[in-house]
Protein backbone atom coordinates (compact mmCIF):
# COMPACT_ATOMS: atom_id res chain seq x y z
CA UNK A 1 0.00 0.00 0.00
CA UNK A 2 1.18 3.62 -0.55
CA UNK A 3 2.01 5.18 2.84
CA UNK A 4 -0.01 8.05 3.73
CA UNK A 5 2.58 10.60 3.87
CA UNK A 6 3.29 9.79 0.18
CA UNK A 7 -0.47 9.80 -0.61
CA UNK A 8 -0.43 13.44 0.96
CA UNK A 9 2.46 14.69 -1.31
CA UNK A 10 0.64 13.26 -4.42
CA UNK A 11 -2.35 15.04 -2.92
CA UNK A 12 -0.45 18.53 -2.44
CA UNK A 13 1.16 18.57 -5.76
CA UNK A 14 -1.99 17.92 -7.68
CA UNK A 15 -3.68 20.70 -5.45
CA UNK A 16 -0.79 23.49 -6.23
CA UNK A 17 -1.26 22.25 -10.05
CA UNK A 18 -5.12 22.56 -9.88
CA UNK A 19 -4.65 25.76 -8.28
CA UNK A 20 -1.99 27.32 -10.63
CA UNK A 21 -3.09 29.80 -13.60
CA UNK A 22 -4.77 28.41 -16.79
CA UNK A 23 -4.00 29.56 -20.27
CA UNK A 24 -2.37 28.66 -23.27
CA UNK A 25 0.84 30.74 -24.23
CA UNK A 26 0.25 33.39 -26.53
CA UNK A 27 1.77 34.03 -29.97
CA UNK A 28 2.18 33.60 -34.09
CA UNK A 29 0.88 31.02 -35.16
CA UNK A 30 2.06 29.30 -38.36
CA UNK A 31 0.85 26.33 -40.25
CA UNK A 32 2.59 23.18 -40.79
CA UNK A 33 1.94 20.85 -43.67
CA UNK A 34 2.11 17.14 -43.19
CA UNK A 35 1.46 14.26 -46.07
CA UNK A 36 0.25 11.02 -45.40
CA UNK A 37 2.70 7.99 -46.47
CA UNK A 38 0.65 4.87 -48.38
CA UNK A 39 -0.17 3.18 -45.52
CA UNK A 40 -2.18 6.01 -44.51
CA UNK A 41 0.18 7.09 -41.37
CA UNK A 42 1.09 10.75 -40.87
CA UNK A 43 4.65 11.07 -39.20
CA UNK A 44 6.26 13.64 -37.44
CA UNK A 45 9.66 14.00 -36.32
CA UNK A 46 12.23 16.47 -35.09
CA UNK A 47 13.69 16.69 -38.55
CA UNK A 48 10.74 17.72 -39.85
CA UNK A 49 9.73 20.32 -37.69
CA UNK A 50 13.33 22.01 -37.90
CA UNK A 51 12.60 22.91 -41.66
CA UNK A 52 9.82 25.42 -40.22
CA UNK A 53 11.43 25.69 -36.66
CA UNK A 54 14.97 25.59 -36.93
CA UNK A 55 15.54 25.76 -33.35
CA UNK A 56 14.00 22.89 -32.24
CA UNK A 57 15.63 20.35 -30.14
CA UNK A 58 12.87 18.10 -28.68
CA UNK A 59 9.19 17.20 -29.94
CA UNK A 60 6.60 15.17 -28.90
CA UNK A 61 3.37 14.26 -31.00
CA UNK A 62 0.44 12.05 -30.00
CA UNK A 63 -3.39 11.84 -30.49
CA UNK A 64 -4.84 13.21 -26.70
CA UNK A 65 -7.96 12.95 -24.72
CA UNK A 66 -6.77 15.88 -22.47
CA UNK A 67 -9.44 19.18 -23.09
CA UNK A 68 -7.68 21.78 -20.87
CA UNK A 69 -7.27 25.32 -21.63
CA UNK A 70 -3.94 24.85 -19.28
CA UNK A 71 -0.54 24.18 -21.13
CA UNK A 72 0.38 23.02 -17.62
CA UNK A 73 -1.41 20.07 -18.20
CA UNK A 74 -0.39 18.61 -21.65
CA UNK A 75 3.36 19.42 -20.55
CA UNK A 76 2.48 17.59 -17.45
CA UNK A 77 1.39 14.44 -19.41
CA UNK A 78 4.52 14.75 -21.96
CA UNK A 79 7.18 12.19 -22.81
CA UNK A 80 9.44 15.17 -22.43
CA UNK A 81 8.74 16.00 -18.78
CA UNK A 82 8.78 11.70 -17.81
CA UNK A 83 12.35 11.86 -19.39
CA UNK A 84 13.19 15.37 -17.40
CA UNK A 85 12.10 13.54 -14.11
CA UNK A 86 13.84 9.97 -14.61
CA UNK A 87 17.30 12.43 -15.86
CA UNK A 88 17.09 14.80 -12.63
CA UNK A 89 16.93 17.39 -15.32
CA UNK A 90 19.41 16.38 -17.49
CA UNK A 91 18.05 14.72 -20.39
CA UNK A 92 14.31 15.28 -22.56
CA UNK A 93 12.80 12.70 -25.23
CA UNK A 94 15.55 12.71 -27.62
CA UNK A 95 14.79 10.89 -30.85
CA UNK A 96 11.08 11.30 -29.92
CA UNK A 97 8.57 11.15 -32.93
CA UNK A 98 4.92 10.89 -32.91
CA UNK A 99 2.14 9.34 -35.85
CA UNK A 100 -1.30 9.31 -36.48
CA UNK A 101 -3.58 7.07 -38.78
CA UNK A 102 -5.05 9.49 -41.46
CA UNK A 103 -7.47 6.79 -42.16
CA UNK A 104 -8.67 6.16 -38.82
CA UNK A 105 -8.08 9.34 -37.09
CA UNK A 106 -10.56 11.04 -37.77
CA UNK A 107 -11.37 14.34 -35.80
CA UNK A 108 -8.82 13.01 -32.89
CA UNK A 109 -7.51 15.64 -30.56
CA UNK A 110 -3.80 15.62 -31.65
CA UNK A 111 -0.93 17.82 -29.36
CA UNK A 112 2.29 18.95 -30.68
CA UNK A 113 5.05 20.37 -27.98
CA UNK A 114 8.02 21.88 -29.88
CA UNK A 115 11.25 22.43 -27.06
CA UNK A 116 14.31 24.28 -28.01
CA UNK A 117 16.12 23.88 -24.68
CA UNK A 118 14.69 21.49 -21.70
CA UNK A 119 12.60 23.24 -20.11
CA UNK A 120 11.38 25.83 -22.45
CA UNK A 121 8.72 25.16 -24.87
CA UNK A 122 8.60 26.88 -28.11
CA UNK A 123 5.60 26.24 -29.86
CA UNK A 124 2.32 24.30 -29.66
CA UNK A 125 -0.39 22.62 -31.74
CA UNK A 126 -3.55 21.40 -29.91
CA UNK A 127 -6.59 19.94 -31.59
CA UNK A 128 -7.50 18.18 -34.80
CA UNK A 129 -5.24 18.60 -37.68
CA UNK A 130 -7.00 19.88 -41.12
CA UNK A 131 -7.48 17.96 -44.18
CA UNK A 132 -6.42 20.12 -46.76
CA UNK A 133 -6.79 16.13 -49.57
CA UNK A 134 -4.92 14.64 -51.55
CA UNK A 135 -3.26 12.99 -48.41
CA UNK A 136 -2.44 16.58 -47.19
CA UNK A 137 -2.75 17.45 -43.16
CA UNK A 138 -2.17 21.00 -42.05
CA UNK A 139 -1.30 21.71 -38.20
CA UNK A 140 -1.54 25.10 -36.68
CA UNK A 141 1.63 26.00 -34.85
CA UNK A 142 1.77 28.70 -31.98
CA UNK A 143 5.04 29.95 -31.24
CA UNK A 144 5.81 30.62 -28.07
CA UNK A 145 8.13 31.31 -25.20
CA UNK A 146 7.76 29.71 -21.87
CA UNK A 147 9.61 28.53 -19.26
CA UNK A 148 8.29 25.31 -17.36
CA UNK A 149 11.29 24.96 -14.75
CA UNK A 150 9.43 25.23 -11.77
CA UNK A 151 6.56 23.37 -13.27
CA UNK A 152 9.32 20.43 -13.70
CA UNK A 153 10.82 21.13 -10.33
CA UNK A 154 7.23 20.44 -8.60
CA UNK A 155 6.87 17.46 -10.48
CA UNK A 156 10.37 15.98 -9.68
CA UNK A 157 9.99 16.51 -6.25
CA UNK A 158 6.41 15.48 -5.81
CA UNK A 159 7.51 11.95 -7.53
CA UNK A 160 10.97 11.90 -5.44
CA UNK A 161 8.93 11.76 -2.49
CA UNK A 162 6.21 8.46 -3.08
CA UNK A 163 7.89 6.68 -6.19
CA UNK A 164 9.46 3.76 -3.83
CA UNK A 165 6.61 3.39 -1.93
CA UNK A 166 4.37 3.14 -5.00
CA UNK A 167 7.04 -0.31 -6.52
CA UNK A 168 7.45 -1.30 -3.31
CA UNK A 169 5.97 -4.44 -4.03
CA UNK A 170 7.28 -7.00 -7.18
CA UNK A 171 4.31 -9.43 -8.37
CA UNK A 172 5.96 -11.70 -10.90
CA UNK A 173 4.06 -12.91 -14.00
CA UNK A 174 3.23 -16.44 -12.95
CA UNK A 175 1.24 -15.06 -9.97
CA UNK A 176 -1.12 -12.72 -11.32
CA UNK A 177 -4.10 -15.31 -11.55
CA UNK A 178 -3.83 -15.65 -7.79
CA UNK A 179 -2.78 -11.88 -6.46
CA UNK A 180 -6.31 -11.03 -7.42
CA UNK A 181 -5.34 -8.25 -9.76
CA UNK A 182 -8.28 -7.19 -11.93
CA UNK A 183 -6.98 -3.51 -13.64
CA UNK A 184 -3.19 -2.58 -14.67
CA UNK A 185 -2.11 0.46 -15.91
CA UNK A 186 0.88 0.54 -18.59
CA UNK A 187 3.96 2.47 -18.20
CA UNK A 188 6.06 3.20 -21.93
CA UNK A 189 8.23 1.08 -23.85
CA UNK A 190 11.30 2.49 -22.64
CA UNK A 191 12.94 -0.76 -20.50
CA UNK A 192 15.87 -1.54 -21.13
CA UNK A 193 15.95 -4.66 -19.00
CA UNK A 194 13.30 -6.84 -16.37
CA UNK A 195 14.90 -4.60 -12.96
CA UNK A 196 12.76 -1.59 -12.56
CA UNK A 197 15.09 1.79 -12.50
CA UNK A 198 14.23 5.42 -11.05
CA UNK A 199 15.91 6.75 -14.13
CA UNK A 200 13.40 4.74 -16.83
CA UNK A 201 10.80 7.58 -18.17
CA UNK A 202 7.70 4.80 -17.41
CA UNK A 203 8.24 5.06 -14.10
CA UNK A 204 7.22 8.66 -13.38
CA UNK A 205 4.48 8.21 -16.12
CA UNK A 206 3.00 5.08 -13.94
CA UNK A 207 3.19 7.77 -10.94
CA UNK A 208 1.55 10.25 -12.34
CA UNK A 209 -1.83 7.86 -13.93
CA UNK A 210 -1.81 6.41 -10.48
CA UNK A 211 -2.57 9.90 -8.92
CA UNK A 212 -4.46 11.15 -11.97
CA UNK A 213 -7.99 12.01 -10.38
CA UNK A 214 -9.26 10.17 -13.37
CA UNK A 215 -7.26 6.88 -12.76
CA UNK A 216 -10.22 4.55 -12.92
CA UNK A 217 -10.91 5.77 -16.39
CA UNK A 218 -7.07 4.88 -17.50
CA UNK A 219 -7.01 1.51 -16.30
CA UNK A 220 -7.33 -1.46 -18.40
CA UNK A 221 -8.96 -5.18 -17.87
CA UNK A 222 -6.06 -7.44 -16.77
CA UNK A 223 -7.36 -9.53 -19.79
CA UNK A 224 -6.23 -7.25 -22.24
CA UNK A 225 -2.35 -7.25 -20.75
CA UNK A 226 -0.79 -9.32 -23.80
CA UNK A 227 -2.44 -6.30 -26.06
CA UNK A 228 -0.21 -3.67 -24.39
CA UNK A 229 3.23 -5.66 -24.46
CA UNK A 230 6.38 -3.74 -25.54
CA UNK A 231 8.57 -3.96 -28.64
CA UNK A 232 11.01 -6.65 -29.01
CA UNK A 233 14.43 -5.84 -26.58
CA UNK A 234 12.27 -3.60 -24.45
CA UNK A 235 10.66 -4.35 -21.30
CA UNK A 236 7.40 -2.17 -19.53
CA UNK A 237 6.26 -1.88 -16.33
CA UNK A 238 2.28 -2.35 -15.32
CA UNK A 239 0.93 -1.33 -12.02
CA UNK A 240 -1.47 -4.06 -10.83
CA UNK A 241 -4.94 -3.22 -8.98
CA UNK A 242 -7.73 -4.72 -7.62
CA UNK A 243 -11.27 -5.14 -8.45
CA UNK A 244 -11.81 -1.64 -5.98
CA UNK A 245 -8.54 0.10 -8.02
CA UNK A 246 -6.92 -0.28 -4.62
CA UNK A 247 -2.58 -0.72 -5.39
CA UNK A 248 -1.39 -4.63 -5.42
CA UNK A 249 2.07 -4.18 -6.64
CA UNK A 250 3.93 -4.01 -10.32
CA UNK A 251 5.75 -6.57 -12.88
CA UNK A 252 7.58 -6.01 -15.41
CA UNK A 253 7.24 -8.24 -19.27
CA UNK A 254 8.93 -8.13 -21.99
CA UNK A 255 7.86 -8.68 -25.82
CA UNK A 256 6.48 -12.35 -25.07
CA UNK A 257 5.04 -11.48 -21.60
CA UNK A 258 7.59 -13.04 -19.44
CA UNK A 259 9.20 -11.98 -16.24
CA UNK A 260 12.76 -11.52 -15.40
Amino acid sequence: MIVLAAAAAGLLALFLHNNAPTGMPEGEVHPVVLTEDEDGMVKVTADLMREYFPNVTYINFNTTSLTSDNIDDYLINSFQMAALVSSQGTSGSDGEWGQFNARKAGGDSLYLLLFDTNTHLMGYSIGPATNLGDGQWQLDVTLCDYDFTDLYLEQSAAFDDQWQDLFSTYIPPEELESSGVVWFLKGYNTGQGPVLRKDDSQIFRLWLQYHDPDMERRCREIERLEEFLPSEGRWMCYLLLDADYNLLGYTMLDYQGNGG
